[in-house]
């Protein structure tokens, strides 16, 4: 069947969504023909059904939160749409990010440059990230990493019970808690 309303813009959107993996692809296919089936895409309903900006999103707000950055924090929970498929996802990319302090707070001992450490980092810290980095190692000590690092484990076994019913208020007031912290003296 021939999907209305495939513009350029939304053949882009999606090969940036995919990542180049057909298999990616051909579930989003899938998926973006079951949505619009009579209908005609649009863009913005084909950004929610490629889940963007909840990524883009969480990304943000991982930051923020490391970042000690209350009002920010607060507005992008307001913003973000979590999915409780992605949970574990979540969790993941700000065990990446703990990890990360973790090495540079490590390094900091020998060396009191953030920037060269970071410089040196394998693998490479992509230049737009380098700026949170620096300014989330200033606030995060070795007890507090640790502290967040075991928050962040009885969350994820939190989300595992399946006791739990609302898994997202799981994840925000681990994100409330990482921003608490990163203030904590």
């Amino acid at each position: 069947s021939k999907l209305e309303g495939l513009s350029n813009q939304a053949i882009n959107l999606i090969a940036t969504n995919v990542n180049l993996d057909r298999d990616k692809l051909t579930n989003e296919l899938s998926k973006i023909r079951s949505y619009f089936e009579g209908k005609k895409i649009n863009l913005n309903d084909l950004e929610s059904l490629l889940n963007i900006k909840t990524n883009d999103n969480f990304n943000s707000l991982k930051d923020e939160a490391l970042k000690g950055n209350k009002f920010k924090t607060n507005e992008l929970l307001t913003d973000t749409i979590f999915d409780d498929n992605n949970n574990i996802l979540y969790l993941s990319i700000l065990s990446q990010r703990l990890l990360k302090l973790k090495e540079i707070n490590n390094l900091l001992k020998d060396n009191n440059n953030i920037e060269t450490i970071i410089t040196k980092l394998k693998p490479p810290v992509f230049w737009k990230d380098k700026a949170n980095l620096i300014e989330q190692s200033k606030k995060w000590t070795k007890i507090k990493l640790d502290s967040a690092i075991e928050k962040m484990i009885e969350a994820e076994k939190q989300l595992k019970s399946s006791s739990v019913n609302k898994k997202e208020l799981i994840i925000k007031n681990l994100m409330i808690n990482l921003c608490l912290e990163a203030n904590s003296s």
